[in-house]
């Protein structure tokens, strides 16, 4: 599933494609991913208003128009936007498509997504999907003491804990997995057992790994090579100690760590 760096890359893309052009034509053919409103909602929010802003808290983003209206996007498991030029033909796993004019050139921006587990919720007013969030590590940072009070406050794994949106908008599986071995901290260990220390060092964690995705990424994607130090290398040896990464389950999601050098609190 993207997470917190996916997503923040394409509101990057999003910003630069869209604010500042208007609206020519735009279509939504899904009515799942529009739920709960109509189809119809998507095109007359857009159509004949400019873009005036596009915003991101976790995994979801927010299109703002000029006249106050908003349209949410989350893209699920498989959701991504694209440019492409206004007489493409439809992209493949093609669900929804936005045309835009500025400065007498026009493009097209399509949202694909092969699995349909994405929204985009057209409204004049926030969802509670979006209010609801934490705090966002790269656009609020994250306050430690308030992190630390809320592991003193539960029995549950730390890496269960890190992915409940409400303690951290748009931290999934990887990026736990990697700043948990960025902190040297085991996550099978209960957020009540660890040390006001140790959420500092999830923080910078946290930080890092994020910084190593948005910088990175799209090197590491392109070579094929691994771009993650744990996440999804069960088996292999532990770029830091040596020792061979153990894969376990923990919330029903993959998790990998190092036996060795990731202390269990």
């Amino acid at each position: 599933m993207p997470e917190l760096p996916d997503v923040e890359v394409a509101r990057r893309h999003l910003k630069r494609w869209l604010v500042g052009a208007t609206v020519t034509a735009a279509r939504c053919g899904d009515a799942y991913l529009a739920r709960p409103g109509p189809v119809s909602r998507f095109a007359r929010t857009f159509v004949g208003r400019s873009v005036a802003g596009v915003a991101r808290k976790g995994k979801w983003l927010r299109l703002e128009l000029e006249d106050g209206g908003k349209v949410f996007s989350h893209h699920g498991m498989t959701g991504d936007w694209v440019r492409l030029p206004v007489d493409a033909g439809p992209a493949r796993f093609e669900r929804a498509r936005i045309d835009v004019a500025r400065g007498g050139k026009a493009w097209s921006v399509r949202y694909v997504d092969a699995r349909r587990f994405g929204r985009l919720v057209a409204t004049s007013d926030d969802i509670d999907e979006w209010t609801e969030l934490g705090p966002d590590p790269l656009a609020d940072g994250i306050d430690v003491p308030r992190l630390s009070r809320l592991f003193a406050q539960s029995r549950r794994s730390v890496k269960e804990i890190l992915m409940d949106q409400r303690v951290l908008a748009g931290v999934g599986n990887i990026l736990a997995n990697e700043a948990l071995w960025i902190a040297r901290l085991d996550p099978r260990s209960t957020g009540e057992a660890l040390l006001a220390k140790d959420a500092r060092a999830i923080a910078r964690g946290l930080q890092a790994a994020i910084r190593k995705e948005l910088g990175e990424g799209t090197a590491y994607r392109s070579s094929g090579e691994s771009r993650f130090h744990v996440y999804g290398r069960g088996g292999k040896p532990c770029p830091r100690c040596g020792h061979e990464l153990t894969s376990t389950t923990l919330g029903g999601r993959s998790t990998v760590h190092c036996p060795r050098c990731q202390i269990r609190r």
